[in-house]
């Protein structure tokens, strides 16, 4: 398809739309594209006519200026404006947002609203379980989904609430991975090798949350207290707590700093976002990229099993266990709401404990 040039007709007022002359296979259409209340333009919809063009610009024109979106959006025009009233989410969550919606868009993106079924959604949720994706992820991704696809449904843009159709994947529990001491320091090792795996040690010392981590900033790290807090946090305990960073910790990420300024200097493409674990660009990372080209290969070359990030920060609880970390200061530094949280994670750590205590009154039977 050729786009043409625009027709040069009067001048269109902000967020009425466009018209121009395309060929699609060799043929002439007359094409119109709306513009969206978030300011972007609406993928370009065809007609035969000039005058047919017109009528049905001014017509999803009308609509929008009244409140209305157009009855024929597809699954991709929705998720593109919905995303956008999610601009006041976190980094993190948004990039999760668009990469889950992007695989839904696989499955019934060019799909009117009103002709996505149930069973469309339930055909996406069994390719993820083929794929051999977590629980939950199948999860995190029926959530997302089920929250654009329930929005549209609730502005009047589909006839029922499919999403309620569909029932979430059932979470499934799987016994945590625990690394020994010598696992431990294997995988720290390996991490040092560059300050692209730097993240790997941050989360076995800290213990934060992937996500938390991905979106700390360098003004968060202080580097005379030697501490890093927390901004927003998944929980509201999370939220602003402190951690301790310890100085071989502190001293990488010094040096990232440093590799962050020559970088910036290097590229004019820099993003300024401040963020300490970035791409090379300045951007925000996700975890799955961090995953999947950091974590996995690391593990593999320190020839320990596959781990998570989650895992990663269940060892950083376990370990400040068993050095005799007062639990509430372990339910803290994870940023439970409370220590009884704590205890419920790592019942099976406190349990082994339990039986060290028997042990040693039985001594004095």
């Amino acid at each position: 398809m050729t786009r043409g040039r625009p027709v040069k007709r009067r001048k269109r007022r902000n967020k009425e739309g466009s018209i121009y002359v395309a060929k699609r296979n060799g043929i002439k259409y007359w094409a119109f594209q709306i513009t969206m209340p978030d300011g972007k333009q609406s993928k370009p919809k065809y007609s035969r006519s000039l005058e047919a063009a017109q009528q049905a610009l001014l017509k999803a024109s009308a609509q929008i200026a009244s409140g209305v979106l157009p009855s024929d959006m597809t699954f991709d025009d929705w998720a593109e404006h919905w995303l956008a009233t999610k601009a006041y989410l976190k980094q993190g969550t948004q990039w999760q947002y668009k990469h889950n919606l992007k695989y839904a868009s696989v499955f019934f993106g060019k799909k009117q609203l009103d002709k996505i079924q149930a069973h469309d959604l339930e055909a996406m949720l069994k390719a993820v379980r083929e794929e051999g994706k977590s629980s939950t992820t199948a999860r995190q991704l029926h959530i997302n989904v089920s929250g654009c696809l329930r929005a549209a449904y609730k502005r009047g843009l589909m006839v029922r609430d499919i999403a309620d159709q569909v029932d979430a994947p059932k979470a499934m529990k799987r016994k945590p991975v625990m690394l020994s001491r010598t696992d431990w320091q294997t995988l720290t090792n390996a991490s040092r090798k560059s300050s692209r795996e730097l993240i790997v040690e941050f989360v076995l010392k800290t213990g934060m949350r992937i996500t938390e981590a991905l979106s700390i900033t360098w003004e968060q790290i202080d580097s005379d207290s030697r501490t890093v807090t927390v901004g927003e946090s998944k929980t509201e305990a999370g939220s602003g707590r402190t951690i301790p960073l310890d100085q071989t910790l502190l001293g990488r990420l010094t040096a990232l700093r440093a590799e962050h300024y020559a970088l910036q200097m290097q590229h004019r493409d820099w993003n300024p976002t401040g963020l300490v674990f970035c791409t090379n660009a300045g951007n925000f990372n996700s975890y799955q990229n961090l995953q999947r080209w950091v974590l996995t290969p690391l593990l593999k070359e320190a020839g320990i099993p596959h781990l998570t990030w989650h895992h990663l920060r269940h060892n950083a609880g376990s370990y400040l266990l068993s050095e005799n970390v007062p639990i509430t200061a372990v339910s803290k530094i994870l940023g439970h709401a409370n220590p009884a949280i704590t205890m419920s994670i790592y019942a099976h750590e406190l349990v082994e404990d339990l039986e060290q205590v028997r042990e040693a009154m039985a001594k004095f039977a």
